[in-house]
Formats: C-alpha cells, structure tokens, sequence
C-alpha cells in the first residue's frame, strides 16, 4: 500500500473538488483517484496532528465540516502516530543499534486507525452504556450502535464541532504561542549563528537537535543501563551518525538547516506544523504533496532520498504517481 501524506492545503484542493467549488475543479481527477484507491486499498492519506490542528483554525463550521467529511472519506481514519510516541521508539533502537545492546527492538505501530492513534490517546473512544431507557442491549445491537457511535466521535472531533468561538480561540492561541516560541528559537540559532560563522551550521544543527531530545534520550540510557558519555565525548562525529539513525529526527534536522542556509528568510509560526509534520512524513510515508517551498527545499538537498520518498507540490502529480506504482 502507498501512502500518501498530503498538506493541510492539498486536503482543502480536495475538499474543493469533493463539493464542486470552481477552484476544486482541476483537482477532481486527484479526487477520484485518491477516493478509488483507498477504496481497494492500494493507497492511502493518513491524518496527523497537524491535519486536526489546522482543521479546527477553520472558523466557518460549514467549511471545516466539508473539510473533516473529505478527509476521513479519503483516509478511511488512517493515521499516523505522532511525535511523542514515534521519537521515544527511534531514541531506543538507535541505542540498540549504536551500542550493540543485545536486546530486542521495540514494537511501534507507526500507522493506525482514527484520532487516538493521531494523537497517541485512548480518549477518543465512544462508550455505549449497559441499557438505553432501561432496555437492555444485544450483542449485535452494542456491535452496530458503538461502530455508528465511533464514526460520529471521528468527524465530530476532527471537525471540532460544535464548539464555542472562545474554546477555538484558545487553541489558536495555544498553537499561535507554541509557534512563536519555535520562531524565537529558530531566531536564536541565526543569531549565534552570525558570531560564531555560519560554517558552523552543520555543528550548530546536530547541537540543537541532540538538545531537543535530551531529558528523553538521558532518560532512555538509564533504563537501559547504557552510559551516554562516549556519545557526547566524540562531539559532531558520534552524535551526527546516531541522529541519522532516529529517521524522524535527522529529517527534522536537515529541515531546519536548510531554512537556516538563508537567514534572509523570516521564520513563521505555521513553520512548526510544517517541520514536526514532514519531519515524520518523509521517512515513514511513500509520497508527499507538499507546498512548492518546502518541495523545492526538500528535492535539492535530497533530504527524501534516503528513504525513497517521492516529494511533489500539486495532488495532479499523483494520478501518475500511483499508475506507475502499481505497474
């Protein structure tokens, strides 16, 4: 099976094309293909976080419902874990790998099904009671009414509806500070970086990347009882290739270092969503649409071709994309 991470723009080109908006037009063919392969599972688009978070922004509750019903008709509820469960996996096997531990690697399930998979939650569950006005309920009866519950709590909490404009504000101020806080950082990183020479980029790019994982990492080596001390005594050159060893986070890396290459390029907020999103996509998905920026990035410094992820800005690419696949 393909699968195919889309940006949050490439899911509104659908929805645009599902509802027959003019603008949706020319995405249609994308749309049916997309619709058809899920349907033989040959293909799929799975959610993230991100596609929840960028979902919910959407004020018009019309538009985001459009938007939810596309998204979960073409995904079928695939999704793919997120950060926090991914990392703590790829911390541990590159351990195994680095030091030769004579352990067994972790199971992860890196795709999966619906909103806890997504967020790596099991609160998203729908809980039918024992009896409904005193009656009791069958076997068939519970089977039928918890699927039909289910899929109602999927749309319903990926369109975030129906919820107050004060509960939707507070969530884009949560997302808009946690990525003005990401844009400082990545400001900070320019700044050093012009007083100790940008020739330092690739050091300054392992040093922050080694930073954001370190209370998870430290913590990792005392479980498995294996001393950290050689993995920072040899500086760039042993922490280089055990970050090239957590996929997600050498992506996120080569991401943030090829925006950092041109300091004339301001920082975003939606750049966090950006980088957390494509930093899983890229190692873990088969194709991803993306916008043309990023696109343009990630093909000229071949941060995909490790993995063999095809990396294209326009969903009319994938028509192609996925008869050649199964040729």
């Amino acid at each position: 099976m393909q699968r195919i991470y889309l940006d949050q723009n490439k899911w509104v080109d659908l929805a645009r094309a599902r509802t027959g908006h003019p603008e949706g037009a020319k995405f249609v063919e994308a749309y049916e293909v997309l619709k058809a392969a899920g349907a033989a599972g040959t293909a799929s688009c799975p959610l993230s976080g991100a596609h929840y978070f960028e979902t919910h922004k959407q004020g018009d509750p019309q538009k985001r419902m459009d938007l939810a019903k596309t998204m979960l008709e073409i995904s079928g509820l695939d999704a793919i874990a997120p950060p926090h469960v991914i990392v703590p996996y790829e911390i541990e096997v590159a351990l195994i790998e680095t030091f030769g531990l004579d352990r067994p690697t972790p199971a992860i399930e890196i795709f999966g099904q619906g909103a806890n998979h997504v967020h790596g939650t099991e609160m998203f569950a729908y809980a039918l009671p024992d009896e409904v006005d005193r009656v009791s309920i069958s076997a068939d009866q519970r089977q039928f009414l918890t699927a039909a519950g289910q899929a109602a709590l999927e749309i319903l909490t990926l369109a975030d509806y129906p919820t107050g404009s004060d509960v939707r504000m507070k969530l884009n101020d949560h997302t808009r500070l946690n990525g003005d806080k990401f844009v400082k950082g990545q400001n900070d990183v320019r700044d050093s970086l012009d007083q100790i020479g940008r020739h330092r980029l690739g050091d300054m790019m392992i040093a922050t990347a080694v930073t954001d994982i370190l209370d998870l990492l430290l913590a990792t080596c005392q479980r498995l009882e294996v001393d950290p001390n050689p993995l920072f005594d040899g500086g760039a050159t042993t922490l280089g290739p055990f970050l090239e060893a957590m996929p997600s986070r050498w992506v996120e890396m080569q991401l943030r270092r090829v925006r950092q290459s041109n300091p004339q390029k301001a920082w975003e907020g939606n750049d966090l969503n950006d980088v957390s999103a494509l930093s899983i996509a890229i190692p873990y998905c088969d194709i991803v649409v993306t916008e043309k920026s990023w696109t343009g990035m990630i093909n000229t410094r071949k941060i995909n071709r490790p993995f063999g992820t095809v990396v294209v800005r326009d969903l009319r690419d994938l028509p192609t994309l996925l008869r050649s696949a199964a040729a």
